[in-house]
């Protein structure tokens, strides 16, 4: 069992996000998760256009009336499997910035306000942090942690000061400034508390670690969920 709730967190959205997308098409291939051999995507009531070629395919297939398959619409899974396999990703991106748009403008008014994060992830620009119980990524740049220079330790996906060997790390809960909340690009920026600057939980002496790595500019694009 793991102990640390937020190494249980950081764990869980790892490997979710070391899996394959799920895809849509006509190739037996069982489900690697249930431990199938042999899967077809059925729900119901039918939620989702897989699920209505299936219904179809059995409504045709055990000759229950109408409403079956249409005649050469079997040739055209594999075409019809990629079609709904991106149109569902293009839905999910959809969400995710309504998401981001709608947390933004619900935060739009509290801008200096302080509010609970867990970082989420760490480049050597920076960190992003989601707004604890409520969600909405936002980021904190490097730049923004004060006089001391902190370098990126891509092994242990932190931050860590020069001088004290503070560690901004992944899912380190942590309490910030929101700076700025823009609903029209949905994004978040955030700042240490005043007088903190420079200060975070600090990682043992034994485990402060120096990069070689080059602190980067920021890409001039939201965070969109993997890092």
């Amino acid at each position: 069992m793991i102990g640390d709730a937020d190494g249980r967190q950081e764990i869980m959205e790892q490997l979710l996000r070391t899996q394959m997308q799920a895809r849509y098409g006509p190739e037996r291939l069982g489900h690697f998760g249930l431990a199938l051999a042999t899967y077809a995507h059925f729900t119901s009531p039918i939620r989702r256009y897989a699920d209505l070629l299936v219904h179809r395919a059995l409504v045709k297939a055990y000759g229950l009336g109408e409403g079956g398959l249409p005649p050469g619409d079997e040739e055209r899974f594999e075409q019809i499997g990629e079609q709904i396999s991106m149109l569902e990703r293009r839905a999910m991106e959809a969400e995710r910035e309504t998401v981001d748009r709608y947390v933004a403008a619900f935060l739009s008014d509290q801008v200096g306000q302080l509010v609970e994060c867990r970082i989420t992830g760490v480049q050597p620009f920076g960190f992003f942090a989601t707004v604890e119980a409520l969600g909405g990524d936002g980021l904190l740049l490097a730049k923004d942690l004060g006089q001391e220079y902190f370098r990126y330790d891509e092994a242990a996906r932190q931050l860590v000061g020069d001088e004290t060997g503070d560690a901004y790390r992944m899912g380190q809960r942590l309490t910030l400034r929101l700076a700025e909340a823009n609903p029209v690009s949905g994004s978040l920026r955030f700042e240490l508390p005043e007088g903190s600057y420079g200060r975070a939980s600090a990682a043992p002496r034994r485990d402060r670690v120096r990069s070689t790595g080059r602190r980067g500019r920021p890409p001039n694009i939201r965070h969109k969920g993997k890092r």
